[in-house]
């Protein structure tokens, strides 16, 4: 299965005078792949507001009104920053509800739907007070909206304001979705420059815990390769240097494209420090089998970015089309995380190669948040559960949970 995955559209505003019209224009036509306009297309400068790192909680509300605890633990991959971890869909009813920590502006809803399987329609509602999930108080924002045969689902809600949305999917065809995605008025920018005024408090605390073992409540997974981490893109193999913050700009509905007759896209980010990675994972298109091989490097020599000559901390190889992949490793430090894809047959290396997004997590003190802004962040309870099929610790709270990305299998180079 060829999968595609849509890029972000070129604003009007940018344009002026004729340019304005082909911009309209641009917005009317549906972008099938990033190679269509991968020049023009800005930056997403939004920060995904559905995420754990911005106090975002979440519920899976079953059509009898109970929910199994399985369930609880599968709605809470939905919000993580790992976009290769998902929820299944099944048939029938299901419903969600995110909580923002404070009412949010809302701009743009977005999901991957993994390889286009489940079927069906979704309708969204928002409410500024918490309600049942069956009441008739929920502003409908939408009507029903079908989401069949949409690898990355993207809809535009400007002008909705909501501390609590729910997501209602009628499914026809079970199957499973990933990376929900609230988009407003906070920015990627500004979100860094939080982070960055209270990281001297998250280094305090990290130092102190160092003397003793942390608990699982003091710490929470954090994605160090985004543009929100001030990480970078320094080097790619093939296209346009100044479009591949795209691959870590918090969106999937954004991506970049390498050239087709670049044998091995590559692609280097830096980080903002040298960090203590344990996972690194990605969401890429797939036009053929391959491999995806990952490196951790702690310089840019041109002896290091030789990665003949490195040892990979680890391969995938990708057969069946899954379009994502990730691996966990010991913990270890590294500036640089880079990705380097191989297509299997020399004849298919020229379709070319597309990625959306590259996470590295490691281990952050809950004080590199702000919890001022994220007053309901800090769990009540905590317990170390496990998600069917993506395994890996996860912390409950009232509404939703606060969680851990699911750990996979330890891969060998």
């Amino acid at each position: 299965m060829k999968i595609r995955i849509p890029q972000t559209i070129l604003s009007s505003r940018r344009l002026f005078g004729v340019l304005a019209v082909l911009a309209l224009a641009a917005i009317l036509a549906p972008v099938s792949s990033f190679a269509e306009s991968d020049e023009i297309a800005p930056l997403n400068t939004a920060k995904n507001l559905a995420r754990m790192n911005c106090g975002a909680q979440i519920e899976w509300n079953a059509p009898d009104g109970r929910t199994a605890r399985g369930q609880r633990e599968s709605a809470a991959t939905l919000i993580m920053d790992d976009d290769t971890v998902s929820c299944p869909l099944p048939e029938g009813q299901t419903e969600f509800v995110i909580k923002f920590p404070a009412t949010a502006s809302l701009d743009r809803f977005t999901f991957v739907n993994e390889n286009a399987e489940a079927a069906g329609q979704l309708k969204i509602s928002v409410s500024n007070y918490r309600l049942p999930a069956a009441s008739p108080k929920w502003v409908e924002v939408e009507g029903a909206i079908p989401f069949t045969r949409k690898r990355v689902f993207n809809l535009s809600l400007v002008g909705v304001e909501a501390r609590y949305v729910k997501l209602s999917f009628q499914v026809e065809k079970a199957g499973r979705i990933a990376s929900l995605g609230l988009y407003g008025g906070e920015t990627l920018q500004r979100f860094a420059w939080r982070q960055e005024q209270i990281r001297p408090r998250a280094s305090w605390v990290a130092n102190i815990g160092s003397t003793r073992q942390t608990s699982m409540k003091d710490r929470l997974n954090f994605n160090f390769a985004n543009l929100y981490a001030r990480a970078h893109v320094v080097y790619v193999s093939s296209g346009s240097l100044a479009s591949a913050g795209r691959m870590i700009d918090d969106d999937t509905d954004t991506g970049f494209h390498f050239a087709a007759s670049d044998r091995q896209p590559t692609v280097v980010v830096e980080l903002a420090e040298n960090e203590q990675l344990h996972r690194v994972s990605t969401l890429y298109q797939l036009k053929a089998a391959g491999r995806l091989d990952f490196y951790l490097l702690n310089d840019l020599s041109q002896e290091a970015l030789q990665l003949d000559n490195q040892k990979p901390i680890a391969s995938v190889t990708d057969e069946d089309g899954r379009g994502k992949a990730a691996i966990d490793f010991d913990p270890r430090g590294a500036r640089y995380v880079a990705l380097r894809w191989t297509a299997a047959e020399a004849a298919h290396a020229a379709q070319g190669f597309e990625i959306a997004e590259i996470d590295a997590f490691g281990n952050m003190p809950l004080a590199m948040l702000s919890l001022t802004d994220a007053p309901d962040l800090v769990a009540s309870s905590f317990t170390a559960v496990q998600v069917p099929g993506e395994r890996g610790p996860d912390v409950s709270n009232g509404l939703g949970t606060l969680a851990i990305p699911p750990l996979l299998p330890l891969l060998s180079p």
